[in-house]
C-alpha cells in the first residue's frame, strides 16, 4: 500500500530523529543485541571493540552501525564523511552503545518490562503513536482511520510492523525507566515564586565597590610564611589535582597539493573541449558540479573582481572560466542579461586620514591631489603614493558595488558622478576621500556554473600518512626532538590535559588520550588520526591524582591570604562609612571621604540576566532582592570585592500576572530539573561501569 511505502522509506530517518530524552533506540536491536535474537558468532576478544559491563560489542556489530549512520549522513549530505566526520560518528555510535547497555540493565534491575498487550493497546487503541498516525493523517489533519486500521492488519505488511511493533517496544520501556528515575522530581511553590521574581520584578539601585585591587597598595598588609603554611594545611581540597598529561606532537596537516589543484583544473579543461565538441554545459553542470547554481540574476559586486569582469564582458552564450577562488575553481556559461531596477558603480578613491584632528590639514592635503587628479596625472599612481586606504596596493579600486555598500556621503557623490569623472574631497568618519568613478551598469547576468572544490586526493593522503609513519619510526627509534629537528618539522606542546577530557590543539580524541594515559613518560605514539591529518605524540608530562606541593602553589596561595586580609580590612572600612550615612544620604557621600570608592547607578534591571558591570554575581543578587526601597544593604563580599547597595525602587508583586504564569514557570522548572537530573544519573550509571574501549585497536 502506498501508505506502507512510505513508512518504509520513512523509517531510518523516523529512527535518527525520535530519539526523545535517551537514545537513538534503533541501538538496541542493530548493535547490543541485548533481546538475544541474533546469534553472537564473533566473540573471540580479537574481534571486540570494547566491552560494556562484560558485555561484549564485536567489530561487526560496531561496523554494522557506524554503516548505519554514515548511510544516513549521505542521504542528509549526499557526500561521503571525512576522515574527521568518521571519527565523530565512531564516537557517537559508541556512546549509544554505552548509553544503551546501562539503560537496559538499568531498566532490568528497576524490573521493567514491556508486555506484548502493551503495545497491542497502543498500536490499536484511540492514540495511536504519533509516529503511525501522522503516515495517515491528511492536509486539513484528519486521521484516516479506516485506511490506518486496514494497513497495520494487513498480512502483506507483517515485516514492517515488526520493525514498528519492535521500535515502539524499545521507545515504551525507555519512557516507563524515565518516569521511574524522574518520579522523585518536584518543584515547590517557593521555587515558581522565586523564578517568577527573578524574571519579572524590576530593581533601580546605587551600588558602592570597594575594589580591593584599586584601594589597598602591594605592600599595605603584611602575609607570614605562618599565615601562607597554614591556609595551605586548612585548604587541602583547594589543592587536589585531577590526573593529567602533556604531549609533544608533530602535526601532519592534510592539504591539497599542487597535484591536485592541477588535477581540478585538468577535469575543468576537458569540460570545456567536451563543450566545444557538442556536449551539453547545463548536463555537465549537473554532473560535475559541486553546488547547484542559484536560478537568479547576479548583479555587479556579487562575483570576485577577476570573475566579474569576465562574465559582464562576455556575450549570452559565452563560456568563460576557469576562476580560483576561496571555495575552489568556478567555470560560467552566460545565459542571459537584462536590465536590473539599480544602477552599480566600479570606482576608485584615494583617501587621506585626519591626524591628531587636524581636518585643516587633512583637507589641504586632499585638495592638492584632487588638483593633481584633474590634471591628468595616473589616479592608480598618486593612490599608491597618497592614500591611507588597503585599497591603495591596487590603485585605490574598490571594485563595484550597489547602493548601500559604502558610507552615505561617499555613495552620494559616487553615484551622483558620471563614468570617468573625479569629485572630491568628500569627508566621511574615515578621512577626506578623492573618487574616480570608472563605469556604471544596471544590468544583472545569469549563468550556469559548474563549482569544483580542490580535494586532497588519494596521493595526497596516501603521501601525508606516509611521512607521518616515517616519522614515528624514525622518532620511536632515536630521539623525537632531534628526528623533528633535522626534518624540519615543527614541535608542538599540549596544555595538561585530563582522561576523557578535551585536549587543546586537538580536541576530542579518545585514541590519543587513551595513548596519553596507558604509556610511560618519552613514549612515542603511531601515527594517529587527528582532526584534518595525521599527529605523532609523545608523553612530555605526567601528573598523578592528589595534593598538588607546598612549594608549587606557594604563591598562589600567599595571594589567596592576601586577599582575604585585603578584604576584612575594606569590610572594616566599608561598615564604618556606612554608619555615617543617614536613610536618605546618596551612596556618592562615602566618596567625599574616600575618593577611591566606586559608586554607580544600575537602571531598572532583573536578576534573571546579566547586570551590567556586576555580571551574574550572586551575592550582589541575594542582596539587593532582600532590600527594600530606599535600604542601604550592610556591606558584603562580592566577585569583584566589597560592596554596598542602595535600592532606589522595586517594581511591585502582581499577583494576577504570576498567576497567569505560574504554571508555565512550573513547566519549565520541571524541564529543566528532569533534564539536569537525567544527565547526573546518566553520568553516575558512566561512572561505576566498567567500560573497556578498545576502539584505538582498529581505527587509527
Amino acid at each position: 500500500m502506498p501508505l506502507m511505502t512510505k513508512i518504509r522509506e520513512n523509517l531510518s530517518t523516523f529512527f535518527s530523529i525520535f530519539a526523545g530524552v535517551f537514545v537513538v533506540y534503533i541501538v538496541l536491536d542493530w548493535g547490543m543485541d541485548i533481546t538475544g535474537r541474533r546469534h553472537r558468532s564473533q566473540t573471540a576478544e580479537a574481534s571486540q571493540v570494547g566491552k560494556i559491563n562484560g558485555e561484549p560489542v564485536t567489530y561487526r556489530e560496531f561496523e554494522e552501525l557506524v554503516k548505519e549512520q554514515i548511510d544516513n549522513q549521505k542521504k542528509q549530505t549526499g557526500t561521503d564523511p571525512d576522515e574527521n566526520q568518521m571519527n565523530s560518528i565512531r564516537d557517537q555510535v559508541w556512546e549509544q552503545l554505552v548509553d544503551q547497555q546501562l539503560y537496559t540493565e538499568a531498566a532490568k534491575k528497576l524490573n521493567v518490562t514491556v508486555t506484548d498487550q502493551e503495545i497491542i493497546d497502543w498500536v490499536r487503541g484511540d492514540n495511536p503513536p504519533d509516529f503511525l498516525r501522522q503516515q495517515f493523517t491528511d492536509s486539513t489533519g484528519t486521521f484516516r482511520r479506516a485506511q490506518y486500521d486496514a494497513t497495520i492488519m494487513d498480512p502483506r505488511n507483517k515485516n514492517i510492523m515488526v520493525t514498528v511493533e519492535d521500535f515502539l517496544r524499545k521507545q515504551r520501556l525507555r519512557e516507563k525507566l524515565q518516569s521511574i528515575v524522574l518520579a522523585s522530581i518536584r518543584v515547590s511553590d517557593q521555587e515558581i515564586l522565586q523564578r517568577y521574581i527573578d524574571q519579572n520584578i524590576k530593581y533601580e539601585a546605587d551600588y558602592a565597590l570597594f575594589d580591593p585591587n584599586q584601594m589597598i597598595k602591594p605592600g599595605d598588609v603584611k602575609v607570614t610564611d605562618d599565615e601562607v603554611r597554614k591556609y595551605y594545611n586548612d585548604n587541602p581540597d583547594e589543592f587536589k589535582v585531577e590526573a593529567s598529561r602533556k604531549l609533544k606532537y608533530v602535526y601532519f596537516k592534510e592539504e591539497a597539493s599542487k597535484s591536485d589543484t592541477e588535477d581540478v583544473i585538468k577535469e575543468m579543461s576537458d569540460i570545456k573541449s567536451r563543450v566545444a565538441a557538442g556536449a551539453d554545459f547545463a548536463d555537465l553542470m549537473k554532473t560535475f558540479s559541486e553546488t547547484p547554481a542559484p536560478d537568479r540574476f547576479f548583479k555587479h559586486g556579487e562575483f570576485p573582481p577577476a570573475r566579474e569582469e569576465a562574465v559582464f564582458s562576455a556575450k549570452v552564450g559565452d563560456i568563460v572560466g576557469p576562476f580560483l577562488e576561496p571555495d575552489g575553481y568556478h567555470m560560467d556559461k552566460v545565459t542571459e542579461f537584462h536590465d536590473g531596477t539599480d544602477f552599480a558603480v566600479h570606482a576608485s578613491h584615494i583617501l587621506i586620514r585626519i591626524d591628531n584632528n587636524d581636518s585643516a590639514k587633512a583637507l589641504e592635503k586632499a585638495r592638492e591631489i584632487y588638483k593633481e587628479a584633474k590634471k591628468g596625472s595616473d589616479f592608480a599612481a598618486l593612490a599608491k603614493q597618497y592614500s591611507t586606504d588597503p585599497s591603495a596596493a591596487n590603485g585605490g579600486d574598490l571594485g563595484w558595488f550597489t547602493k548601500g555598500k559604502m558610507v552615505k556621503p561617499f555613495e552620494d557623490a559616487a553615484f551622483k558622478a558620471n563614468p570617468g569623472q573625479i569629485v572630491g574631497p568628500v569627508r566621511t568618519q574615515f578621512g577626506y576621500h578623492i573618487i574616480k568613478v570608472i563605469a556604471k551598469d544596471s544590468r544583472e547576468v545569469k549563468v550556469q556554473d559548474i563549482h569544483m572544490g580542490i580535494h586532497v586526493g588519494p596521493q595526497t593522503k596516501g603521501d601525508n600518512s606516509q611521512r607521518a609513519k616515517d616519522f614515528a619510526y624514525l622518532a620511536k627509534e632515536g630521539s623525537f626532538q632531534r628526528e623533528a629537528e633535522q626534518s624540519k618539522y615543527l614541535i608542538q606542546e599540549t596544555p595538561p590535559f585530563q582522561k576523557d577530557g578535551f585536549i587543546s590543539g586537538i580536541g576530542v580524541n579518545n585514541t590519543v588520550n587513551k595513548f596519553a594515559f596507558n604509556n610511560k613518560m618519552g613514549t612515542v605514539s603511531e601515527a594517529l588520526t587527528v582532526q584534518n591529518g595525521y599527529a605523532v605524540f609523545m608523553v612530555s608530562g605526567i601528573t598523578e591524582a592528589g595534593v598538588r606541593p607546598f612549594d608549587e602553589v606557594k604563591t598562589s596561595v600567599e595571594a589567596k591570604v592576601r586577599r582575604e586580609k585585603n578584604i576584612e580590612k575594606l569590610t572594616q572600612l566599608a561598615s564604618e562609612l556606612v554608619k555615617t550615612l543617614a536613610p536618605g544620604d546618596s551612596l556618592k557621600k562615602i566618596t567625599r571621604t574616600r575618593s577611591d570608592v566606586i559608586v554607580q547607578h544600575l537602571d531598572p534591571f532583573t536578576t534573571s540576566g546579566f547586570i551590567p558591570g556586576i555580571g551574574r554575581d550572586m551575592s550582589f543578587i541575594g542582596a539587593v532582592g532582600s532590600l527594600k526601597g530606599g535600604e542601604i544593604s550592610k556591606p558584603f563580599v562580592g566577585l569583584r570585592g566589597i560592596y554596598v547597595i542602595k535600592l532606589l525602587s522595586k517594581t511591585a508583586f502582581d499577583s494576577t500576572a504570576y498567576n497567569s504564569q505560574k504554571d508555565v514557570i512550573r513547566t519549565q522548572l520541571v524541564n529543566e530539573k528532569r533534564n539536569r537530573f537525567l544527565a547526573d544519573w546518566t553520568d553516575q550509571l558512566k561512572k561505576n561501569a566498567d567500560i573497556v574501549d578498545n576502539r584505538d585497536q582498529f581505527y587509527r
